[in-house]
């Protein structure tokens, strides 16, 4: 038999599209890797612009799924000419989500449409809680019962929070450590009162209600990876553990990273999200996904988030039907994770599981040059990776411990929360400059709150600045004038509201010495021949006679100057 040949297609005659200039200029990114973020209910202005001139008959429109009817609709929004070289578009995303646009253009009056010849552009709104966010890490284990927890909340939110991340609530497995789970639908006995006759859950409610009357927002910790090693699924269904031969009972065990190399968790068991029967798989991912509802479920009453402990260890597959899961049925949920990964996974993933915030790690960077580059980049990949900068966790140690003393508090959360990008806070503990971590590890009686909080109306005042003043909740305006000090980071961060005035925030992480710091600001305030500026954090006033100014900082000392 002759060998048969294969069919050549025509190839259709597709002249050169025309082009409505020969240069264009967006304002937007385009691709998947370099999505732009947006805020539900904020307008969201969009520009084209050209270095030479628009033709009079040229009209622009933006085709994009935002504030479409469905998944698969598209709008078309017009683009105002704003001179002869720059159409402009304005819209204000109604909720959140990943969307597409792009340009389209007409030469014609519309009866021809041009389509723009780069690939579409993404955006991921985020829920406006995103923004300004300022969080409150409570551990439960020593804060005693949701009673108690009620009766913090005014406490709470008169240091200026308006969030509040508690660990892991779900009832402790032999460990008692709040990251192995007993039983991933209950709270731990210890959190409620045992003279009340109200449920579990309906103790917690209460509290819930009260912090959504105080408007005060949630974050129910996710734990995904993994349960404790007795509890309800390793008891109940222990083909859903991820097996190991070489344990004694069978079920592998999580792992983490230290400077000692791999360390094994006893307590905490692997849930085999790659289990190999499709029935048995399905069932753990739906078990799994209505764990992390029915705490999100509390957690969007309140307007608030949900964070995923350890995603970088999950497993993708199931991690993002997880996402999608939420996000259908709480679009308006704020999403937190601690995702430590490469540059190019988190561009190929954040938009795709609309991450909305990822957890910094300030305290890894112990030394003023390495923190001022870590600044860098905070701000560098802001335009698609939205980070939350605490002063400390509570993984990690005290300030006085990751930093040299107590003192550290004041520069090292000016710069967490003036520095960064606008979400920040702190892990209970932080206000009252306790010296050593809290031991969240076991039930503990209810630790007993100083009478002074030596940082608190520090604190109060720094959460004030960041809501006052939006130009601290802005990436990629952070412009170091340090000289790249050894001991001093400092930085103006323009206004975009005005033309000559923004902020110069400098901090003196040195807990023994002080420092001369002098630097020129005619780049950012203009040639002046006086410039006069006030500190936020004291209300003292300074004047100059040029823009260079001159300070001697004392140790662990910060100043935000408005200019």
């Amino acid at each position: 038999m002759p060998v048969e040949r294969g069919r050549i297609p025509e190839l259709p005659l597709m002249p050169r599209a025309r082009s409505v200039a020969r240069h264009l200029h967006r304002s937007y990114p385009v691709g998947h890797q370099q999505f732009s973020r947006a805020l539900a209910g904020v307008e969201l202005e969009l520009t084209i612009s050209t270095p030479d001139h628009f033709s009079e008959d040229v009209r622009v429109n933006l085709v994009t799924t935002i504030n479409a009817d469905g998944a698969y609709e598209w709008l078309e929004v017009p683009f105002v000419r704003v001179d002869e070289s720059t159409f402009a578009c304005r819209i204000t995303p109604g909720r959140p989500g990943l969307y597409t646009f792009r340009a389209q253009f007409s030469l014609d009056g519309w009866l021809t449409k041009l389509r723009d010849q780069v690939p579409d552009a993404w955006v991921l709104v985020d829920p406006p809680q995103i923004d300004d966010m300022r969080l409150y890490t409570m551990l439960p284990t020593v804060s005693g019962t949701v009673q108690d927890w009620t009766a913090d909340l005014r406490r709470i939110k008169a240091m200026g929070f308006n969030a509040i991340h508690l660990l892991p609530i779900t009832s402790l497995d032999e460990s008692e450590s709040p990251y192995s789970a007993h039983d991933l639908f209950d709270i731990d006995h210890s959190y409620v009162a045992s003279d009340v006759n109200r449920d579990r859950l309906s103790q917690l409610e209460e509290f819930i209600e009260e912090a959504k009357a105080l408007e005060m927002r949630l974050c129910f910790d996710l734990v995904l990876n993994h349960v404790g090693v007795t509890s309800n699924i390793a008891r109940r269904a222990p083909d859903w553990i991820v097996p190991d031969e070489s344990s004694p009972d069978g079920f592998k065990r999580a792992r983490f990273w230290s400077d000692k190399g791999w360390q094994i968790w006893e307590d905490i068991v692997l849930i085999n999200y790659e289990h190999p029967s499709d029935k048995i798989r399905a069932q753990i991912w739906d078990y799994m996904t209505h764990y992390a509802l029915f705490w999100a479920k509390y957690a969007d009453y309140t307007h608030g988030f949900v964070r995923f402990d350890n995603l970088h260890s999950s497993d993708g597959a199931y991690q993002h039907s997880l996402t999608q899961s939420l996000r259908n049925t709480y679009p308006n949920l704020g999403i937190i994770a601690e995702y430590f990964t490469d540059d190019d996974t988190l561009l190929n993933s954040v938009p795709v599981w609309g991450l909305n915030l990822l957890l910094a790690t300030p305290w890894n960077h112990k030394f003023v040059p390495q923190l001022r580059e870590y600044l860098r980049y905070i701000h560098r990949i802001s335009e698609q990776i939205r980070y939350f900068m605490p002063i400390t966790s509570h993984d990690s140690g005290s300030p006085a411990q990751e930093f040299g003393s107590i003192e550290s508090t004041v520069p090292r959360y000016v710069a967490a929360a003036l520095l960064g990008t606008g979400a920040t806070g702190i892990t209970q503990g932080v206000e009252w400059g306790d010296p050593l971590k809290t031991n969240f590890i076991g039930r503990h009686p209810k630790r007993e709150q100083p009478d002074e909080a030596i940082f608190e109306g520090f604190i109060r005042t720094v959460n004030q600045i960041l809501t006052d003043h939006t130009t601290f909740r802005r990436g990629n305006n952070c412009h170091f004038v340090d000289n790249d000090h050894h001991a001093i980071i400092a930085a103006f961060r323009k206004d975009s509201k005005t033309e000559n005035g923004g902020y110069l925030v400098i901090c003196n992480f040195d807990t023994v010495c002080e420092h001369l710091f002098e630097a020129d600001l005619e780049p950012f305030l203009g040639d002046m021949d006086a410039v006069t500026c006030r500190d936020l954090l004291t209300g003292e006033e300074w004047s100059f006679p040029s823009a260079r100014v001159r300070f001697v900082l004392q140790p662990c000392v910060a100043k935000v100057l408005v200019f």
